[in-house]
């Protein structure tokens, strides 16, 4: 697995005493190896070992996401140990219960570092989890990897040195989306469904955005946010129809996805929707029980990504540990994470919080990962990943509903205007930046 390559210069090492010299005490010697074994386990690992940690929703209270960012997590780090480890250490995951509550995840999060303070962190699956968990770490300077959680706080306005984003934010898969809806011609009343959640609230305020910017026309017909602890979709979908939106869009996903589609399709509303589909949800719907104009936004694509380089070797590797199993959109997007943590270390030549972002800031990074070969990372600790947006139809060769053939892959720069593209390179951005601003 080729990674990105930096050029590491050696400083000269002298020996500081020679057994002759009787002026050297027992104190001193003890002070030098002390301090040439901190120095070796910043630059490396302790005892030959370096110690990861994910705490994610791996108890599945929101569906699949959870267990499969933690299996992929762990499938990604195997590769890693076949291919002798790295920078001569071995790899060691520890996983931890998210439980969907900022609380129990920073709770979690304080007690492995007390216990052994991990040199990498990945996940959570709330972005809510992921922006309280970050307080944390670079307090504690421990790098925090994010291949679920996707609040562009992390990476832009709430930025960090240890923060770092290996897929799509919701800022950008909010204005993708806003974007391929804008030119398909097939929306000028427009529905929001989204949970009252960081990451729900967030989105749609980056689709609102580039309906201000590219859509200015545009009719916001209704607004419904809805508890994760209390809902009925079948009031809440007739509250939506009765406004006769044009299109609809939020970030559902997993159980609650699945339960919209099926009261979407007993009404037989043709109103057009672009929500989160991954394949669990897919395959429960089945192929002929679609809603009518089902659209899709996602991080990731099953069927790009299993034929890119990596992607292929990850995939089997997924299939050997997990009793044949695919990986579905989730394990490919927390395996960017893994990659592109191994690349920043390598970069750097170190775990060391600061060296990697040194490493990073300079500019120039690639990383070979389930996404393709030489995904860029960006200044701002993001990856140059894709968000996948287009049409679901039912698809013969999965035997389940998945997006089209026409469906477009959109990088960071094919969705926002140059003037922020080059701020979020320079490391000046926010998410709240208008073309009005």
């Amino acid at each position: 697995m080729k990674n990105c390559r930096s050029i590491m210069r050696g400083r000269p090492v002298s020996r500081p005493f020679k057994t002759a010299l009787g002026g050297i005490t027992i104190s001193l010697v003890a002070a030098v190896l002390s301090a040439g074994t901190a120095a070796a386990e910043t630059s490396s690992c302790a005892n030959g070992e370096a110690q990861a940690l994910i705490v994610s929703d791996v108890s599945g209270r929101l569906g699949v996401l959870g267990p499969s960012q933690a299996s992929a997590t762990q499938t990604a780090i195997d590769l890693i140990n076949k291919d002798g480890g790295l920078l001569g250490c071995k790899v060691s995951l520890t996983i931890k219960d998210e439980q969907l509550d900022p609380a129990v995840a920073v709770r979690e999060l304080k007690k492995a570092i007390a216990t052994n303070k991990p040199n990498v962190v990945f996940g959570p699956t709330l972005s809510s989890s992921m922006l309280s968990m970050a307080k944390i770490t670079n307090a504690q300077e421990i790098p925090l990897f994010s291949g679920e959680g996707a609040d562009a706080q992390f990476v832009m306005d709430a930025r960090e040195p240890g923060n770092y984003m290996a897929i799509s934010t919701l800022y950008q898969d909010g204005r993708a989306a806003a974007k391929y809806l804008i030119e398909s011609g097939k929306c000028k009343r427009y529905g929001f469904l989204y949970p009252d959640i960081v990451a729900g609230r967030d989105v749609v305020s980056a689709f609102r955005g580039q309906l201000t910017e590219s859509q200015p026309d545009a009719q916001i017909v209704v607004d419904q946010p809805y508890n994760l602890q209390n809902k009925d979709f079948g009031a809440i979908i007739q509250a939506i129809s009765s406004k006769s939106p044009d299109c609809v869009f939020g970030n559902l996903l997993g159980p609650d996805l699945g339960s919209v589609y099926k009261i979407w399709n007993q009404r037989k509303l043709d109103i057009l929707t672009m929500f989160y589909p991954d394949t669990a949800t897919l395959k429960a719907v089945g192929n002929g029980n679609l809603p009518a104009n089902t659209y899709g936004v996602m991080r990731a694509n099953v069927k790009i990504m299993s034929e890119t380089p990596v992607g292929k070797e990850f995939t089997e590797a997924y299939k050997a540990a997990n009793g044949g199993s695919t990986p579905d959109e989730w394990a490919y997007a927390a395996a960017s994470a893994v990659q592109m943590w191994a690349s920043v270390v390598k970069a750097a030549g170190s775990f060391d919080y600061n060296a990697m972002d040194a490493a990073v800031k300079k500019g120039g990074l690639t990383f070979d990962s389930v996404y393709g070969n030489d995904t860029e990372i960006m200044p701002n600790h993001q990856a140059n990943a894709w968000s996948n947006v287009g049409p679901i139809v039912d698809d013969s060769q999965l035997g389940h509903p998945y997006w089209s053939s026409d469906s477009k892959s959109m990088l960071m720069k094919d969705v926002i205007q140059q003037p922020l593209y080059d701020s979020i390179l320079a490391g000046k951005s926010s998410t709240r930046w208008t073309s009005a601003q």
